[in-house]
């Protein structure tokens, strides 16, 4: 079984989905506990802005009860003691790759045909990958995630426009501050997202870039492409009244800016409007500071009447990228579904060869060797026909290993020896 069990924008408030988010270091002990309690240990785990989403692979339990045993340890893990599970959905097989596809595709992205998404889910499966947690089932599903968003993007035009939650960002700082051509800027978090946001937000042509970062050597590194400064972390309240627009988007667990700092910063700026742009999860601005006068708030989930505008505008690609889809879940399909069928295989194989010598060595003590050399070669044609017939029997009684509720009777049939 494939399993996927997640949250996302689309079910779940942003204030239940910070609940839930992951860190990259929670991934192992995460694993770990799951392995203890529920013996899945095959997994990949995807934590963004917008989902948090774990795709696993187990044959120990009924699918229900793989859901809900993975579900209560995410609760345990996050030590969250609500009842959540309707913010929860969760697909198996086919429905679980299919979702897969259109993540990494953008289709279920809150801006469609969204390019961060499929690094982020790159990143998710490399260091699952490294660390030991996934089988060749999810292995191949997630390669083959990668084919599809790859096709997605170069044979329809769904990267056409706004494709991240950052860009969307960017167009509404735009907005709010008529243009950003004279404006200036502060980053505080120099990871991916922090990094996509300032390049789409340099593009847009604003004048002055500065760069914080709990590791120094990043934020100069971010900073120098853009020819602009940097401020030590854990002085950077002291410089958020130089910036017109502020970017935040780090993994710290509780609001890094409070309404304290955001009142200093606008009575030194004699109350010259500033937009803070939360690009995290959980939230790095406390929520008091979207009420105050001259001050506009971003978050992740404050882009709606852009993402409307856009996902009219990729109605017709979104369709065409559907059929990309259709197409690789049958392929992925096809190959899992004849995983089913090795044991079987390899029974019918093994047991009828071994009948084959077994029989031999009997003709072989009566007849000469140029009889014993007929004999060997009829009785090896006779067993290749045989296999043959049967594999193509068990394929096709089986729909090529989708049907499998005969495969026991029939592994159990082929078990001569």
């Amino acid at each position: 079984m494939i399993g996927l069990i997640g949250i996302s924008y689309k079910t779940t408030p942003l204030e239940v989905r910070e609940r839930f988010s992951f860190s990259k270091e929670e991934i192992i002990p995460f694993s770990e506990m799951l392995q203890r309690e529920t013996e899945i240990s095959d997994l990949v785990l995807i934590s963004t802005c917008n989902r948090t989403e774990i795709y696993f692979s187990q044959d120990v339990h009924d699918n229900q009860t793989a859901f809900e045993l993975v579900y209560e340890v995410i609760k345990k893990f996050k030590q969250v003691t609500d009842h959540c599970w309707h913010h929860f959905y969760h697909r198996s097989n086919t429905g679980a790759v299919r979702h897969l596809f259109e993540v990494v595709s953008g289709l279920d992205s809150l801006i469609i045909g969204e390019d961060q998404i499929i690094g982020q889910v790159k990143e998710a499966y490399i260091r699952c990958t490294e660390a030991a947690l996934t089988d060749a089932v999810l292995m191949r599903l997630f390669q083959k995630s990668f084919e599809v968003g790859k096709r997605v993007r170069t044979e329809t035009g769904i990267k056409l426009g706004i494709t991240s939650v950052s860009s969307a960002a960017v167009e509404m700082c735009s907005c709010l501050l008529n243009g950003v051509n004279d404006k200036s800027v502060m980053l505080i978090g120099a990871g991916e997202t922090g990094n996509l946001a300032l390049q789409n937000i340099v593009k847009k042509g604003v004048s002055k870039v500065t760069v914080t970062n709990r590791t120094h050597e990043k934020a100069e590194k971010t900073a120098a492409k853009y020819n602009g400064g940097t401020v030590p972390f854990d002085l950077f309240e002291d410089s958020l009244h130089e910036s017109d627009i502020i970017l935040i988007a780090t993994s710290a667990p509780t609001p890094l800016i409070t309404k304290g700092m955001v009142i200093k910063s606008l009575q030194l700026r004699c109350n010259k409007p500033q937009v803070y742009v939360d690009l995290s999860v959980p939230r790095n601005i406390d929520k008091e500071v979207a009420g105050m006068e001259n001050v506009s708030v971003l978050g992740v989930d404050d882009l709606q009447e852009i993402v409307r505008q856009t996902t009219e505008k990729k109605k017709e690609s979104a369709a065409k990228a559907q059929i990309i889809i259709d197409e690789v879940v049958s392929d992925y399909t096809e190959w899992l579904a004849s995983r089913s069928l090795r044991p079987a295989i390899n029974t019918i194989t093994t047991n009828l060869q071994a009948i084959n010598l077994e029989e031999l060595s009997t003709y072989r003590k009566l007849s000469t060797p140029e009889m014993q050399e007929i004999v060997d070669d009829y009785a090896k044609h006779l067993t290749h026909r045989y296999t043959r017939l049967l594999i193509k029997n068990l394929k096709d009684l089986t729909d090529n290993g989708k049907n499998i509720d005969s495969l026991k009777t029939i592994n159990d049939l082929f078990k001569f020896v």
